[in-house]
Order: C-alpha cells, then structure tokens, then sequence
C-alpha cells in the first residue's frame, strides 16, 4: 500500500469546507515576557538570565511557564541547556540550534512549539490547560542516508547533535480536553504516554522501543486522535515487554477524526507484523472502559485504515533499515491482531494484513453495529475467520516493567505526576467518588485498570472552586449549559462515561473531564 507519508504545511490552511478549524486556530493568549537567545551560534544554560535579551536588554530573571523563548537562526550549531525539570511557553527553535531538558526531567512546554528546519529539541513534555500545536518542520524519518540509532527524526541525524529527540518517555498531560497538535515527522525512542487531554495528530508519529517499551499508550482521560493523512505506527513489531504497539486503557480514546473535525481522506494505524496468539509484543490492545471511533465526512472514501507497518514499501525501522514488505500477506496466525474490550464503535475502515482470529472482541456481537467496514487483499482469512473471542484479561495494565523497584514503577510514577499537576493547576478539576479505577496501595495512586462493579452504584462529583455549577452528559457528547444540572447522587447500573464541565455564568470556566465506569457484562 504504496503513499506518499511526507505532510506539507498546507495542513496549517487546508480543512474540509464546513469543519471546524484545529483547536489551536482559535485559541487567544494574554501578552507575556518573550526571551531570545542573545548569542546565536554559542550555547550555554537556560537559566543563565544574562544570556537571554527582553526588549532587546539583558534578561533579569530566566524563563518559566509564562515566558516566550526563541532561540535565533544560526550559521554554526549551539545548544541550550539546563532546561530539566523547567517549563516555558511558546518555544520557537531556529537553524542550528538546539534545546534541551533532561532525560526523566523533561523540559515542560505550555504553549505551541515550532522547531524549524535544521532546529532540534530534546527531552520534552506537553503540558497546559489550552489547546496548542508542535510542528517540526522538514524532518526525516531514518534511512539509508539518514541514521538515526533510536529512531529520533532529523536531517542526516547520525549524532545526538543533529538529531530531534522528543523524549525517552514521552509525556502529553493537558487539562480535560484540552489539546496539542502534531504538524510534522516526530520520533520516539521509546513510550508515549497521552496521560490526560487530546493528542491530535496531523503528521506521523512513530516510537522505536530501544529498551523495549516501545509503545503508544492511553491513560485515564486521553484521546489519541488521527486527523486527515496521518500515521501512527511502531518502528519495529515487536517489543521486549508484555505491551502492545498501542494501548488504550480505562477512560481513554482512540479516534478518526473528531465529531466537529471529521476526516476527509484515510489515516493509518499501523501495527506490528507478528505472532498474533501471543498476548502482548505487538498490536492493539482496548481495555474495559476505553472507547473507539471514527468520525468521517464520507466512511466509504475517507477511512481509518487498520493495516501492518509492512504494507509500506517505503517503511524503515529506528536503524533505518527496510521494514517494508507489502507483497507479503498475512498467513495464518501471522499478521496484525487486536484485543478489544471496550466500546467500539467503527463507521469506515478498513482492515488489512489481518490474521486469522486477529481481531478478538469481548462481545463479537458488536459487529452488527459497525457500518462501511472493508477488507484489503492481505488478510490471512474472509469474514468470519477474521474474527474471535477475546482470550486476554480485558482488565489489567500490560506494560509491566518487573524489575525490583515495582512491577508497574515507571507507570505509578507517570500517574502520580498527571493527578498532581492536575490538582495543582486546575481548580475546576472535577473529583468523582466512588472510585472508577484501581488503587496502588504503596503510592495511593490510581491505575489504568478499573473497577467492574456487578451492582448498581450511585457517582458524586465535586471540584474545589465554589463559583461555578456543574454541567454534565451520558451519551458521550460535550457539555453545554443545556446538559443537565449536577445537583446530587447520579445512579448508574451499566458502563457509562461521565463528562462533565464548570460552567460560570453560562460561561465554560472549566475544561471537559470524564470517567467511565465500567460494569459486569460491560467489558
């Protein structure tokens, strides 16, 4: 399945008539403290204020949360340190320059990032409560002239300092659901956790896996959303732990599309080429609770393509060496596989390179509401034979590090620092009782898993700020301040989503927070 991969910043411009603009177009920022790098071409730290220029004046104080940085075009390479554990605003980083978090200790960015071409960043997060773009612009996935050993996306990036590395750990956290915009070629060389709020991506996106995590995970209140064009997919197949290429779990989204932004022509998901009767190393795993989607402008043209990182023939791993073999169909139990457990509901696709029982669901019956469904010449099977009953726990976490430090240690870690941001900076958060996840008791953190209640239960909701009232909705769609009215207990007896939404005024005051319970005969 030969394409063309390479996305144009036409994206930034061209949408399908009548579909709302991304997010990011029509957000509004306050004036803030903007920094430029005041020796382009020579590097040092970030938190050296007197190398930074205000106003075209020695900076007084180093960047934070609230200051625009920009590091200034150059003839020679320099690089911008110190940035771990730091945050800034907007980020522009121009030719030949460089800056850098650290590894664990990422550098935060809370507004719109834009790496031009011959710029580089490493070790970033995402964080903030309102929506923003990360465009890098003319970068290359690794190939024969273009080595990168972890798979990170640059220009001849055979070195660390000519390379973009995002992250290790990639981490996106926003508020509710707000989001960040990928424009561009982005590589991983290990996990990206969509911890909270929407990763929206309009370029592609790939993670490598060199220490053998390599893999795309949605936690509680995350939604991985494919906009017209874009590609999500692994370098290689497989992985060293029990993981999946991609993992939703509890309260977590995947899309095509959204319901205002439909798409107008095919995205590719695209999993790894394997072994499909082993639990984990590669495919597509959806847990109880969490939720699949395709919103299309047309379902029989522009679809969510479900295919195998082989049907490319263009397709190299982190090494950049070919990956590609589409004239090799599935056979059998090898090709790609999914086990899903959650609410999936699929309007145009097309599945391709399945194998056969590559596609497990909890409740098989879920097909009959599935419409403009396709199937590729590559599958290992027709029809029915596509198709089996799931044979994994629907619902546990499966990347599991176990190693002494804990069995699930870099995950408790990633969790605890999501709840803590988030109770921080928002005060509109909405707290739901009882519990819809499970708790580790060492850390008193919640886990991606949730808890199935087997009897009709009743959901309280609160949030610290006082000057608001509480709208909410059950049948998926955002709040308004027509949606009902918290005013007490909510019963509910089947596996539902909450979302719900601070209004003040009739005015939004807060951002859209969800959570799915999940009930007996629900998975």
């Amino acid at each position: 399945m030969k394409r063309a991969i390479a996305l144009s910043m036409l994206v930034l411009t061209a949408f399908a008539a009548g579909a709302a603009e991304p997010p990011w177009k029509t957000e509004t920022w306050p004036a803030a403290r903007k920094l430029v790098w005041a020796k382009p071409g020579e590097g040092g730290s970030m938190n050296d204020a007197t190398s930074w220029l205000e106003n075209g004046k020695p900076a007084t104080k180093p960047p934070d949360k609230d200051t625009d940085v920009e590091l200034p075009d150059a003839n020679s390479f320099y690089k911008v340190g110190g940035g771990r554990g730091k945050a800034v605003r907007h980020c522009m980083v121009g030719r030949n320059a460089m800056i850098v978090g650290g590894h664990r200790g990422e550098m935060e960015v809370w507004g719109n990032c834009h790496v031009k071409d011959g710029g580089r960043v490493y070790f970033l997060s995402i964080r903030g409560p309102k929506h923003t773009y990360f465009r890098i612009d003319n970068a290359e996935f690794p190939g024969p002239k273009n080595k990168a050993g972890y798979g990170h996306v640059g220009r001849g990036a055979s070195d660390p300092e000519n390379r973009t590395q995002i992250s290790h750990k990639f981490q996106v956290c926003k508020y509710g659901d707000a989001s960040v915009e990928f424009i561009g070629n982005f590589g991983v060389s290990d996990e990206i956790m969509v911890q909270h709020g929407r990763l929206i991506l309009s370029g592609n996106l790939r993670w490598s896996g060199v220490t053998g995590k390599g893999a795309l995970e949605i936690y509680d209140g995350g939604i991985l959303e494919l906009q017209s064009g874009a590609t999500a997919a692994p370098f290689k197949s497989g992985n060293g732990k029990s993981v999946y290429n991609i993992d939703i779990y509890r309260n977590g989204t995947l899309r095509a599309g959204s319901p205002d932004r439909p798409i107008t022509s095919d995205c590719y998901l695209m999993l790894g080429y394997g072994d499909s009767t082993r639990a984990g190393k590669t495919g597509l795993y959806a847990a109880a609770g969490s939720r699949i989607r395709v919103y299309s402008a047309d379902p029989r043209k522009a679809r969510l393509v479900i295919t195998s990182i082989t049907s490319d023939p263009d397709f190299r791993n982190a090494g950049g060496r070919s990956v590609g073999n589409p004239e090799t169909p599935a056979k059998g139990t090898e090709g790609i596989s999914m086990r899903l457990a959650g609410d999936v509901q699929l309007d145009g696709v097309l599945f391709d390179y399945v194998a056969r029982e590559g596609i497990r669901l909890a409740d098989t019956s879920v097909r009959g509401d599935w419409s403009n469904i396709q199937y590729g010449p590559h599958n290992a099977a027709k029809g029915d034979d596509l198709f089996g009953k799931l044979d994994v726990n629907p619902n546990v976490y499966y990347h599991k590090r176990g190693d002494a430090q804990s069995e699930f240690g870099l995950t408790i870690k990633a969790v605890r620092s999501m709840e803590e941001f988030m109770e921080e900076e928002d005060p509109y958060k909405v707290a739901f009782a009882p519990p819809a996840a499970q708790v580790d008791r060492r850390d008193k953190i919640r886990r991606p898993m949730p808890i199935v209640y087997g009897k009709p239960i009743s959901v309280t909701m609160k949030m610290r700020a006082k000057d608001a009232a509480l709208h909410y909705t059950l049948d998926g769609t955002q709040p308004t301040p027509q949606s009902l009215r918290y005013a007490g207990p909510i019963k509910l007896s089947e596996t539902t989503t909450i979302k719900v939404r601070a209004f003040r005024n009739g005015r939004q005051a807060g951002a859209t927070y969800t959570e799915t319970y999940v009930f007996r005969g629900g998975e």
